[in-house]
């Protein structure tokens, strides 16, 4: 019987099928870089782009510029452009790693757009030789690509930066050298506006950065996922053990892993023994049993007392015997539990991928409307200045006009207009740093509150009449800073007037809770209110609760995620009460340590 027991056949559990990847790598199409793809699509459109334009250009200008000139003009922009071209063609055939291409291309593109912001910039040269509309043509192309490239070279912005000023600089010293009013109002808005592009080239390439990295981290999870599936291809063979039973389930042979499987003494084995009562004895209930040496039931696992998990599978020999196989699954039971505490977080790491995804795509529409409502509430106010300032310089109705100082005025609101644009994105940009300092001094809103609203309903072309200011007689004063509690008054009294209707009054108060002594600003509307879901996102950079508020009322959606930036920076809160068709109240509370009746305690 020892003997018998000695040899034993091996079963082994059939592995799982290798996937086609290996476990933790990442197929190419995940790997690709973002950076090195952009760069290939931008230096073909900007030679495209380019190109036409300064065909166009050149043919226009015929008989206001010698013809060499121009001819020599063109060609240094073709001879550049072929140079980028057969550069670009080269280093997209290279097989370098992609960061090497990817900074390689870098290189190439500042160096090509210096190439370029020169040759645009010899524009200048032509100016004092054209008469006004010719002249305004040239302005206008060179206002156009330096705008194209805030977007087209976002990706590299210190091309941006190097073809924007090597454009801006040559046109700016003609408004200089030209001189008088409008000579000196061309530069300055010129400045304005190439700081403004350079600024808008600033938060585009931030946001493609923040694509990138949401890239990275895709690539990143699909590695853990990949790395997470290896995971489930090291489930552990199980050892098995068998015995050869007779019909009435007695021992006829067995191997020594048997005893060892249940946890038994090998001395209770012998020929005839009734192998049911050995398996009561290692603690398996009889109820399992019966069904499974008889095959009645389907296979599955067994628990010991002792923690372990077996399998026992049955097979009938011709003669009647039975085989018996015992297999030690307590691995495979516990990879299972593993195997489900991965798809647990496999099914985690998918739903972090699909957030990032819609981050992203929130990120890109976020950009493109920024992007159209930027170049609209730009270039609005740049065109008056640029057409009124064409009137008063061509003198068109007469040198001695009585408009033409309403027309020097109207200049002169577009200019701050455009000013105060550029300063929302200057605080957007401080917000993006955390770079906002807070210059405390005592401000008292029962004088700040008034001014804040009659700026607002003049800036809105209301009476003061639209604006119903309540203050209480007591109203302590707000350690704060001056100027973001103005902007915070100015955004929440002006955004209540740009959507209310005319003739309905907006209601503006500030208050001292009695209860938490924190001061409260309340703006009231009853205008067109905004839905429950969008009630959150209204406060995030460039968001307004429906895409085509932008173009009915106009704004790049700035306003309220400054008013809540600027809160958050003393420590307060601000709050929404809104239904659509019902109107708005916001209300921003600023804490009790800042009231007066803190600092004098």
């Amino acid at each position: 019987m020892s003997d018998a027991s000695e040899t034993s056949p091996r079963e082994t559990q059939p592995r799982p099928t290798e996937p086609a990847a290996p476990p933790g790598t990442i197929p190419g199409a995940a790997r690709r870089n973002p950076t090195l793809a952009s760069l290939r699509q931008v230096v073909p459109i900007n030679a495209g782009v380019t190109i036409v334009n300064v065909t166009a250009v050149a043919v226009l200008l015929i008989g206001q510029i010698p013809l060499n000139w121009l001819l020599s003009w063109w060609l240094l922009h073709a001879a550049g452009l072929l140079y980028m071209l057969y550069r670009w063609v080269t280093y997209t055939r290279r097989t370098d790693r992609d960061e090497t291409r990817s900074a390689r291309m870098r290189t190439f593109d500042v160096w090509g757009a210096a190439f370029s912001g020169i040759a645009w910039g010899a524009a200048a040269l032509f100016l004092p030789q054209l008469d006004e509309s010719h002249r305004l043509l040239v302005i206008m192309v060179a206002a156009g690509m330096l705008a194209g490239s805030a977007a087209t070279l976002a990706v590299v912005p210190r091309a941006a930066m190097t073809f924007m000023l090597l454009i801006a600089v040559p046109f700016i010293s003609f408004f200089l050298w030209q001189g008088g009013t409008i000579g000196m109002a061309m530069a300055v808005v010129s400045a304005l506006y190439t700081v403004a592009m350079l600024l808008t080239n600033r938060i585009v390439n931030g946001v493609i950065r923040r694509n990138r990295r949401l890239h990275e981290e895709n690539v990143a999870l699909y590695a853990r996922i990949r790395a997470a599936q290896g995971e489930l291809l090291d489930i552990a063979e199980s050892t098995e053990a068998f015995a050869f039973l007779d019909a009435e389930n007695r021992l006829l042979l067995w191997n020594r892993r048997l005893p060892a499987l249940l946890g038994l003494d090998e001395n209770m084995f012998a020929r005839g023994t009734a192998l049911p009562a050995l398996l009561r004895r290692a603690g398996l209930p009889d109820s399992l049993l019966m069904g499974e040496l008889s095959g009645e039931s389907p296979k599955r696992a067994l628990q010991l007392p002792n923690g372990h998990w077996l399998q026992i599978g049955r097979r009938s020999t011709p003669q009647g015997d039975r085989a018996l196989i015992v297999i030690d699954v307590t691995e495979q039971q516990e990879a299972s539990a593993k195997l489900q505490s991965q798809n647990a977080r496999l099914e985690e790491l998918f739903r972090e991928v699909s957030q990032a995804r819609d981050a992203a795509l929130r990120a890109s529409q976020a950009k493109s409307i920024f992007l159209a409502n930027m170049s609209h509430e730009l270039r609005t106010p740049l065109n008056a200045i640029i057409g009124f300032s064409d009137i008063v310089q061509q003198k068109m109705f007469g040198p001695d006009w009585a408009k033409y100082d309403e027309y020097l005025h109207d200049i002169n609101g577009s200019a701050r207009h455009l000013l105060s644009v550029i300063d929302d994105i200057l605080d957007l940009a401080r917000i993006e740093a955390n770079q906002i300092q807070l210059h405390e001094q005592p401000v008292m809103l029962d004088e700040e509150l008034p001014i804040c609203a009659r700026l607002a309903a003049s800036h809105y072309g209301r009476t003061v009449e639209a604006v119903n200011v309540t203050l209480p007689v007591d109203l302590p004063p707000l350690h704060a800073d001056a100027r973001l509690v103005r902007q915070i008054l100015l955004n929440l009294i002006g955004n209540a007037l740009k959507f209310s209707p005319t003739g309905i009054p907006v209601e503006a108060e500030a208050l001292l809770d009695a209860a938490s002594n924190e001061i409260l600003l309340k703006v009231t509307d009853r205008g067109i209110g905004i839905a429950p879901e969008d009630q959150t996102r209204i406060f995030d950079a460039f968001e307004q609760a429906d895409s085509q508020l932008s173009r009915k009322y106009g704004g790049v959606g700035l306003g309220l995620s400054l008013v809540r930036a600027f809160v958050r920076a003393h420590q307060g809160s601000i709050a929404i009460d809104s239904a659509p068709g019902r109107g708005t109240l916001i209300t921003v509370s600023f804490p009790a340590s800042r009231t007066g009746i803190h600092h004098a305690h």
